[in-house]
């Protein structure tokens, strides 16, 4: 349901129609309570939800049908070690964790299928509950669909700019801005859900000392910080500010658009790939802009853990390099690196291995229309289209050779299977970036996804879910626990739905 704003009461209003704040209102109507509105500042519920692909399950229905044996004892202390017990809340992490297989269930039952499948080689235990069909934006529709069967209110074009607490201390409603102007939402319990602040600059600069400009964003342009600044104006502590979750080597589809080569998928659709996807497969090297290698590029868990080390570069810039050898393998054996970052037909991603005939040709043509790739035969030009000193890269591409020869990397230990000397012109380079996948953390809430204040003390009426919130997550996203933002925002906000009932109810 969309409503018009205008005299408005409820007896709970979610600000942010995200995943958190959808499964927040979606919650509290299903615990009893008849008067929800959702504010969304966008057109449309979404947010970052709309847009994953995995969520974290423990001792979940489909996991125990497979026969895994994901424990949630086990996971939790995978997170707390992760964390080194520092910048979380254990009761928080643990509330979360053993909320998540219900929420399987609870998806599962809505009618989202799932498919477990590991994110790396080698994880243990399989924790990946990927979405078998439409993904995010799937999701996203059944938790819409479920809202408003019951009758939840959402209101789109509705931006929240305020926190309203009566003399009592207690949270008496939200302002909003809407087409039709400024609108007061009257409410005894608040759940701020507005994700986090990936899309502002000025955030970033403020809480993250490494950020640079150059880093790309890959969120929805609505996480800018909204209800951060509104739950610190309302008087919440903060915690956990400053955490990014990075990927690369990376670029945008605008930036890396795709190109169709000569073969089909099993749909019978054109197989499409990208730059990028080129540009993280292992048996490639990556240096910096001073020409140095600064990674293993076969490391098992790459993506999350490689966003961090390229961030650490020099305009958190790192160059792809491979030579017409490693091109020819790619064309004959496809892929090493697929699954959901890999080739794609029309209709979805394609598994590693699949050939892909006709690929040099595509990459050839795309030299001139790509500011990010350079062809050379003369690693001289090429480090001079690096910016490097070309001694420095050469230095660098014969150390790397003779670790190939020897069978030995000495400097980061790459995995043998992966050495592949560099040695037939002509050169690729592929210049990338790190992206924000999430900027997450914020508000300072308690296992009850209760705001807090900075004594501690939960602010009555103010809950708080998903990647608007701190004290979950440490300074670097924990893949071992693969779809946890996802997770926490959908078991937070479940949570917090919940607990908004009790408290408005009087339990």
């Amino acid at each position: 349901m969309t409503a018009k704003p205008g005299g408005l009461t409820a007896d709970i209003v979610v600000v942010g129609g995200g995943g958190a704040g959808l499964a927040a209102a979606l919650a509290a109507a299903e615990n009893g309570c008849k008067s929800i509105i959702v504010l969304e500042k966008a057109g449309s519920p979404a947010g970052s939800t709309a847009m994953a692909h995995d969520i974290f399950g423990a001792e979940s229905p489909v996991q125990k049908r497979a026969g895994v044996d994901a424990r949630r004892d086990t996971l939790f202390k995978t997170a707390m070690e992760w964390a080194h017990w520092t910048n979380v809340n254990p009761r928080l992490v643990r509330a979360f964790i053993d909320k998540s297989g219900d929420t399987i269930r609870w998806l599962e039952e809505k009618g989202l299928e799932f498919a477990i499948a590991q994110f790396y080689p080698g994880q243990v235990p399989w924790v990946r509950h990927y979405i078998v069909r439409g993904q995010g934006a799937e999701l996203m529709k059944v938790l819409r669909k479920g809202c408003e069967e019951r009758g939840v209110k959402i209101i789109t074009h509705a931006r929240g700019r305020k926190i309203l607490r009566g003399r009592d201390g207690k949270v008496s409603g939200v302002v909003a801005e809407t087409k039709s102007g400024e609108v007061t939402v009257t409410a005894r319990s608040v759940i701020i859900a507005t994700g986090g602040y990936g899309n502002n600059q000025e955030m970033l600069k403020k809480y993250c000392s490494y950020y640079h400009d150059n880093f790309g964003y890959d969120g929805p342009p609505s996480n800018t910080g909204d209800g951060i600044a509104m739950g610190i104006a309302a008087g919440a502590a903060t915690a956990g500010l400053g955490a990014l979750n990075l990927h690369g080597p990376f670029l945008s589809r605008r930036e890396s658009p795709f190109m169709t080569v000569d073969a089909k998928g099993h749909d019978g659709e054109p197989l499409r790939v990208r730059l990028s996807e080129l540009a993280w497969e292992p048996y490639t090297i990556w240096v910096n802009k001073q020409g140095r290698r600064f990674v293993d590029e076969a490391y098992a868990q790459a993506f999350f853990a490689f966003g961090n080390v390229f961030a650490l570069q020099p305009d958190g810039t790192g160059i792809t390099l491979f030579d017409s050898s490693t091109m020819r393998m790619m064309e004959e054996q496809g892929l090493t690196r697929s699954g959901i970052f890999g080739i794609h037909t029309l209709h979805g991603f394609v598994s590693p291995g699949i050939p892909l005939p006709g690929l040099e040709r595509e990459v050839g043509k795309k030299e001139a229309s790509e500011a990010n790739l350079k062809i050379s035969g003369s690693w001289d030009e090429i480090a001079d289209w690096i910016g490097a000193e070309p001694a420095v890269l050469k230095t660098t591409i014969e150390e790397y050779n003779a670790a190939c020869e020897s069978g030995h990397d000495t400097l980061f230990v790459k995995d043998q299977r992966y050495l592949r000397p560099l040695r037939t012109p002509p050169y690729y380079a592929v210049r990338c970036h790190v992206s924000i996948c999430d900027a997450y953390g914020g508000i300072k809430i308690d296992e009850n996804m209760e705001a807090l204040d900075t004594q501690d003390s939960p602010i009555p009426g103010l809950f708080a879910a998903g990647s608007t919130t701190g004290c979950w997550e440490s300074e670097s996203y924990c893949y071992h626990l693969t779809g946890h933002l996802v997770g926490f925002a959908l078991n937070s906000g479940r949570i917090a739905g919940e607990n908004a009932v009790k408290y408005v109810s009087g339990k």
